[in-house]
């Protein structure tokens, strides 16, 4: 019996022997490291000895650091209550005491050849001198291995794996810590204590097997077996048909193709996770970002695992599908993903004006007033998104959906939302509903673009106290102004029937003969994106399609984006519409934003007839600047409504309507105006019933 148990122990030692004999953990004289010793020809013994073992199993014969750990930690783990690292243990049977065994070495506070005995023999303070270490035997901090006493930038261990954790929002969706359950798929590793699984270091790798990073998955190439590696745990949902999980294109970088995909060329789809992520934050990739991203925030887009965004297939200048470009400052309109950062947290969206705290304290929310931001990840779900664009199916134009709609995107899924709470009609809503999955495209732009993100109005109605830095125009809370109980709203949260179904609209949907394809189709059952008005330069081929960023004042997109002026800086005026309609003129609309989807010249009120002044009205005359929405109907502003609702132009207010009613047929007493002029011709009388405002 001693015999048959002898020859298994030496059998297994043999296999283990067979298996690091070529790999860097092979710290003898014959190791094919940088890092081994001058002349000891033992490999087990700088871990193991089969007698008289000190700290932790198995057989354990290297001396234990004594270290204290930066440990790793985040917003998301403290918003989503999971349970935060413990401090690896020097104590067996507790969580860590495997991860401390291998920062013995990887800590750099051990000398590689501290070892307690050699053949019999107790070491004491001697070591096994080694070759390429530090003077005092320690792992060098230049080396891709070193991980150093920082464990805030490396993937947690001693941390529990507990996949039922979540979030309710206020929606009453729910957001998973999105982990495997109730385990990670083999070969992973988990540990036990005190009835707890908890992940170490060795849960990803076996450090006696001949294998790339000794990863315990070996699928392929390392960019394979990372990829593998790091969905045996996450679960992430929509994964599998993520672009970043199937898109075939590769890496140019010589650096990325040789570490990872072993000379050949290395896709996004080979490398998945690791296109973005790295679970060891350590050179030759310097700077990093949270959470564990290769780079801080949007320099990861823009150039994944590679050094240069041109050797990347990704976001960059240069890359496949280049956004970098588009922001500011090299445009001068758009989103601040590039002039703001370090701000952005996740689940941030929890966190809006009218929260009284922020859990962990300290760190950023939504609020424009202080955690201003507009980072990748607060518009898209790098997890989620899927191939294809902004809005795929573009009508005939290439500009606009060819089937319009408000529902997200492709590029858009899996998105953080708010669905305000509606109150009455022109008012900002004091009540939003968090999601955990915006359903619809304004629930993402609304997290910033409302009370949620931007505070109360000082005016008490749709403005905030806030200034956009690119124009210089005061913000406006857009959930009040596309409010579906507004007497009018473009149909971006619901269809104009839906609207009218609701009572706070009674003016009939639009003719088809007012509108240009698409939107002449099905008119009044038709929903729309923001980014059917906002948008870059060029999407109709040129630009990746979305509001990153543009040339144009607002982003405003389309074969025509000026507003409310002309490029001479004049006003446009019911007098080009009539010049259009009649043929002197037909070009004198050109420019005008608003001719991308409506044909103004089939709209009674702008082919005036009258003379005099009468003739040609400055459009923002009658209808509000900022055309999301109005409490009157069809766009109407009244001369009361503040900047910038109410155009300054020159340093004149233009609103002159002080009345409005809508009527199938309108005569001069729907109109309120008296100071229009008109001698009491036209607008003169107060025949009452007007749409109110305030």
């Amino acid at each position: 019996m001693f015999f048959r148990i002898f020859l298994i122990l030496l059998t297994a030692v043999a296999v283990s022997n067979a298996g690091i004999v070529n790999t860097k953990h092979n710290l003898s004289v014959t190791g094919p490291g940088t890092i081994k010793a001058t002349t000891e020809t033992e490999i087990c013994v700088f871990c193991h000895i089969p007698h008289h073992e000190r700290e932790g199993t198995p057989l354990w014969n290297r001396k234990m650091p004594t270290s204290v750990y930066n440990l790793y930690d985040s917003e998301f783990i403290s918003r989503i209550n999971y349970p935060t690292p413990q401090q690896p243990s020097e104590v067996e049977g507790q969580p860590g005491i495997v991860s401390r065994q291998c920062l013995s070495c990887h800590d750099g506070t051990v000398a590689i050849g501290a070892v307690y005995i050699v053949r019999g023999t107790e070491l004491g303070n001697s070591v096994i001198q080694m070759q390429n270490v530090n003077p005092d035997g320690t792992l060098p901090s230049t080396l891709r291995t070193f991980i150093g006493t920082d464990l805030s930038v490396h993937h947690p261990v001693a941390i529990e794996y507990n996949p039922t954790i979540q979030k309710t929002f206020g929606d009453g969706s729910v957001k998973t810590v999105e982990l495997v359950n109730p385990h990670p798929t083999p070969p992973i590793k988990l540990y036990t204590y005190g009835g707890k699984q908890y992940v170490e270091c060795t849960s990803c790798h076996d450090p006696h097997k001949q294998n790339k990073q000794f990863l315990r998955v070996d699928v392929g190439n390392l960019a394979q077996d990372f990829k593998q590696t790091c969905i045996s745990c996450h679960d992430k949902p929509g994964w599998t048909a993520s672009a970043h999980n199937t898109d075939t294109r590769t890496y140019t970088d010589t650096g990325v193709n040789q570490h990872y995909g072993e000379g050949s060329p290395v896709s996004v789809a080979d490398l998945g996770c690791g296109n973005c992520h790295k679970p060891h934050n350590v050179p030759p990739y310097p700077p990093s970002g949270k959470p564990l991203l290769r780079k801080p925030e949007e320099q990861t887009c823009f150039k994944g695992a590679a050094g240069q965004s041109n050797l990347a297939p990704c976001h960059g200048t240069g890359g496949a599908k280049d956004i970098e470009s588009l922001l500011p400052p090299d445009r001068q309109y758009g989103h601040p993903v590039k002039t703001i950062s370090n701000i952005h947290t996740i689940l941030d969206v929890l966190y809006g004006y009218t929260s009284t705290e922020i859990d962990p304290a300290g760190t950023y929310d939504i609020k424009f007033s202080g955690s201003k931001h507009a980072e990748c990840m607060d518009c898209h779900n790098p997890h989620k998104a899927s191939p294809g664009t902004h809005a795929d199916n573009a009508d005939p134009s290439g500009w606009y959906p060819q089937n319009p709609t408000n529902l997200v995107s492709n590029t858009l899924s899996g998105v953080y939302g708010i669905e305000p709470v509606w109150p009455g009609r022109w008012t900002q809503p004091s009540t939003f509903k968090t999601m955990a999955e915006a359903q619809k495209e304004y629930q993402i732009c609304m997290k910033c673009h409302s009370r949620w993100g931007l505070g109360d109005s000082t005016n008490g109605d749709c403005t905030t106290p806030n200034t956009s830095s690119q124009s210089n125009i005061v913000l406006t809370d857009q959930s009040c102004e596309f409010n579906p109980y507004n007497r009018s709203a473009h149909p971006v949260v619901m269809t104009t029937n839906e609207m009218l179904a609701l009572g706070g609209r009674y003016a009939a949907p639009l003719t088809a003969a007012q509108l240009l394809p698409p939107w002449n189709s099905n008119v009044g059952n038709q929903t729309m994106y923001c980014t059917d008005c906002h948008g870059a330069d060029a999407e109709d081929g040129v630009d990746p399609r979305g509001p990153h960023g543009s040339a144009n004042k607002f982003m405003l997109k389309g074969p025509n984006t000026n507003w409310p002026t002309k490029p001479d800086g004049t006003l446009y005026t019911t007098g080009d519409v009539k010049a259009v309609a009649n043929g002197t003129d037909p070009n004198a609309l050109d420019g005008l934003f608003c001719i991308n989807c409506h044909d103004l010249t089939q709209a009674d009120p702008h082919m005036l007839t009258w003379p005099g002044p009468m003739r040609s009205i400055a459009c923002v005359k009658c209808h509000v600047a900022v055309p999301h929405g109005s409490p009157i109907s069809r766009l109407i502003g009244y001369e009361t409504m503040p900047e910038p609702y109410n155009y300054n132009y020159n340093g004149t207010l233009q609103l002159r309507i002080r009345g409005f009613k809508w009527n199938t047929t309108m005569s001069n007493r729907d109109v309120y105006a008296p100071s229009c002029g008109g001698g009491g011709m036209c607008h003169n009388t107060n025949a009452g019933g007007y749409d109110t405002y305030p």
